[in-house]
């Protein structure tokens, strides 16, 4: 009898020292299980190749493309190249031209500078430009096109970076010149190759050089006051 009663008492001992064990092994589950769940729900991260990677909810790996960064559309890029400077190049009919510039601005103007054509196009970035930007001169034989534009502003620069301000000795490292010397109002330096014509101020050189003034003798640091674009 006493050997049966020692039994049961084993066996109970026994049932209770496995209670916390039973425990743990539950708290360890919903621990596992929770972090199963907070993987699935897990932000998505973008790699520096703009895919987007994240764990799907039985932990495979999934990629999307990453939509596109929404960018404003800007302006038209008014950069001096050959021939043309933004929405304009030479050649291009007068109501094309009116057509590529919004009309608040361009203005018409009679020429007041020696041109081919009886009227002019002004050209601003905004109603207080003063002297307006660029000056469009047209040629009408018979119908009228661009001629030639005239850069009045710093603002304008070529893809070098260079635009009234420049330096003659600047023009000389990305231009080749085929002329320098008396121009129609102007000393003018030409690059044929380009179709530009830049314009130089001598007003700080001796009255009596500037007649003579060529590309071996013009200093390097004779500023650029203005360009045509040809």
């Amino acid at each position: 009898m006493l050997k049966k009663y020692i039994f049961w008492m084993i066996v109970q001992l026994t049932l209770l020292s496995c209670q916390p064990k039973k425990s743990e092994n539950t708290t360890e589950s919903a621990s596992t299980s929770s972090t199963t769940t907070l993987d699935s729900v897990r932000p998505e991260t973008i790699s520096p190749d703009g895919t987007v990677t994240r764990l799907d909810s039985v932990g495979d790996a999934s990629a999307t493309s990453a939509p596109a960064t929404s960018r404003g559309s800007g302006t038209t890029s008014w950069q001096i190249s050959k021939n043309k400077i933004g929405p304009i190049h030479i050649g291009m009919h007068v109501d094309a031209l009116r057509k590529a510039v919004p009309a608040e601005m361009i203005k018409e103007v009679p020429i007041t500078r020696e041109g081919r054509g009886t009227k002019a196009y002004e050209i601003r970035q905004s109603a207080t430009e003063q002297p307006a930007g660029l000056l469009i001169e047209e040629t009408c034989e018979p119908t009228c096109r661009v001629w030639r534009v005239h850069v009045q502003s710093a603002a304008y620069k070529t893809k070098e970076g260079l635009g009234i301000g420049a330096t003659l000795g600047e023009v000389k490292k990305h231009y080749k010149l085929s002329y320098l010397g008396a121009g129609e109002t102007e000393i003018v330096a030409v690059s044929d190759d380009a179709k530009l014509t830049f314009m130089l101020d001598v007003s700080k050189l001796p009255e009596k050089q500037v007649p003579r003034l060529n590309l071996e003798n013009t200093p390097d640091n004779t500023p650029v006051l203005g360009m045509l674009i040809l």
